[in-house]
């Protein structure tokens, strides 16, 4: 019994250190997911959709959104931001006119970050007290100098490792110039007063300071489903089929896919980023601003470690049911307390793995303590049964390793996908249509590489980037990779026969050496892979193409010793920037 006890609390203090630690992070995170909901009104932004087509039926350009600025300018709006970069061409009548449309209403335009130093940066509104964690640029990729009258900020954004957007960064670093995000600019302009930033808060002229976690803001993200209530099409808007209210904060931006601006998010596989920016404005206006404090995971750690050696003493001194009892209703409290301390001061304290680990410990304790007795023995398995399932206890038990981050060298199996005929399709559809089958699509695909064990590196356009074996050591990576590819064949055949052809999926895979961290502040910055591997899988999706296939395997993953009939030889084929190569094909 000595050492069933011990042995429990051994498990209970690794627990409470993995907890204090962070090394249960990504669970956390999808735990707060669930969590945090916007408490500001949806209606305080409006955001305004750009489409394909201008009000006559032509193709969206300058002179459109220039007339969309001087229709808005007759709301007297409190401020417009753009989630669109105007850049290049500056010289041209579209850019005048823009120009000039500009300067009509209190604008804030956005700007990407890049490798090379600026000649020159414009001015900031942002103002700095104490040393913020701004993340780091050499230049920007700026507005054209005409538009000169409107205030510049970030739209840079970065996911979190498993690909999902959930925060958005307090500003950026250029050269020795600070500047803010664009939904900080957005905010400050709304709340009437210029941005401040200390080392940990934020504050909009006189008003109270808000918490700043590592240079970052969680943004409590409204469902998708709330997005029309705010939104309004750019077209209608310019022929008068819609209104907007006077005095409204205004963000615009496009949730075309060949924009370019569709994210991961909790809210939805394919968010588009002028929503995102939305629910960060509204946040922010309204002082939503979740966070979980350095002293947080110290709280769990402590309570578990306490409240764990607390119920493995009853497990042993009272009745099995009793002790259960006891640590339900410890863990519930526990519950209530970390939803109550969100509600109302809005910090971020883990609900529910302090507690599911606390009834697993003392489950623990109690079947150490069954062990000498048959007949009690019986009866807590009749009970671990009710409330945990063994496989379950075992998993919550494991002590994770800490995602890498930082840049590392590691072998990979890089997948990459892509739709058949998506061009064709997007003038075919409609954007609503089209942006609702891509969700449909990439909640069905992303579900399966999740499900495989991959990463999901970044969406782009039609296309999912995955990575199998980062950021988290993955055994066997190759198979997942090649199982993954076969479910995502079969399942989007399916998809494909219910949305009248649309869906056929390509897929390249190759396995080799890549370097993997948040590499370069270019126009994405995100946690990523460079190597050769990855480029390869990449123009293999494409081979496809030649050999009428589905899936496309490069030679170092086909070369391996995989299962026997899995792969067939396509032949030895010259790759574009790689010469000849031996492919091969996957049965499904």
């Amino acid at each position: 019994m000595k050492l069933g006890f011990i042995a429990s609390l051994m498990v209970a203090l690794a627990l409470a250190f993995g907890l204090i630690l962070g090394q249960f992070q990504y669970v956390e995170e999808l735990i707060f997911d669930t969590m945090i909901a916007p408490k500001g009104q949806q209606t305080a932004v409006v955001v305004v959709d750009i489409g394909a087509d201008d009000e006559t039926g032509a193709a969206w350009d300058r002179h459109a959104t220039a007339r969309l600025i001087r229709a808005l300018a007759k709301t007297n709006p409190q401020v417009v931001g753009f989630d669109i970069l105007f850049s290049g061409d500056c010289e041209t009548a579209g850019a005048q006119d823009l120009g000039q449309a500009i300067a009509t209403v209190p604008a804030i335009l956005g700007f990407l970050l890049t490798n090379s130093p600026s000649a020159s940066l414009p001015p900031t509104r942002l103002a700095i007290a104490g040393r913020p964690a701004l993340w780091p640029a050499a230049g920007m990729d700026a507005p054209c100098p005409n538009f000169a009258t409107a205030e510049l900020a970030s739209i840079a954004l970065m996911g979190d490792a498993d690909g999902q957007l959930r925060r958005v960064p307090l500003g950026v670093l250029v050269g020795e110039r600070a500047y803010p995000s664009l939904a900080i600019a957005i905010a400050a302009r709304a709340n009437g007063g210029r941005a401040v930033a200390g080392d940990d808060w934020l504050r909009f002229g006189g008003a109270a300071a808000l918490p700043v976690v590592q240079g970052q803001f969680r943004v409590p993200l409204a469902s998708a489903k709330t997005w029309p209530s705010r939104s309004v099409d750019a077209a209608a808007l310019l022929r008068g089929d819609v209104q907007i209210a006077p005095k409204a904060v205004v963000l615009i931006g496009s949730s075309l896919p060949e924009r370019g601006g569709l994210r991961t998010s909790p809210a939805s596989p394919v968010t588009p980023s002028v929503q995102f920016h939305a629910d960060a404005v509204i946040g922010l206006m309204s002082g939503d601003v979740p966070r979980q404090p350095a002293w947080a995971r110290l709280a769990q750690g402590l309570f578990l470690a306490i409240a764990g050696l607390g119920g493995l003493i009853l497990a042993q001194r009272i009745r099995p049911t009793h002790a259960l009892i006891a640590t339900l209703i410890t863990a519930l409290l526990w519950a209530l307390g970390a939803f109550a301390a969100y509600k109302f001061v809005g910090i971020l304290i883990d609900p529910v793995l302090p507690s599911l680990f606390l009834i697993a410990i003392v489950l623990l304790g109690l079947t150490a303590r069954a062990a000498f007795a048959a007949r009690a023995e019986k009866a807590l398995r009749a009970r671990m049964g009710q409330i945990l399932p063994p496989s379950l206890v075992a998993r919550i038990a494991a002590n994770p390793h800490l995602m890498q981050l930082k840049g590392e060298t590691r072998e990979i199996t890089a997948l990459f996908t892509d739709i058949e005929g998506f061009s064709a399709a997007t003038v075919e559809m409609g954007a609503e249509e089209m942006v609702a089958k891509l969700e449909a699509y990439f909640a069905l695909s992303c579900a399966i590489v999740l499900r495989h064990g991959g990463m999901i590196d970044k969406l782009v356009g039609d296309s999912i980037h995955a990575l199998f074996n980062a950021p988290l050591d993955q055994a066997d990576h190759q198979t997942a990779a090649l199982n993954c590819a076969r479910d995502l064949i079969v399942a989007t055949e399916t998809f494909r026969a219910q949305q009248g052809g649309f869906g056929r999926t390509r897929i390249g895979i190759e396995t080799g050496t890549a370097i993997l961290g948040d590499i370069g502040f270019g126009l994405r910055i995100d946690y990523t892979a460079h190597g050769p591997a990855v480029n390869l899988a990449a123009r293999l999706q494409e081979v496809n193409k030649d050999f009428g296939t589905q899936i496309c395997i490069g030679p170092c993953l086909g070369g391996r010793n995989l299962p026997n009939g899995s792969v067939m030889p396509l032949g030895l084929v010259n790759v574009r920037s790689f010469g000849a190569l031996d492919l091969f094909t996957l049965k499904v």
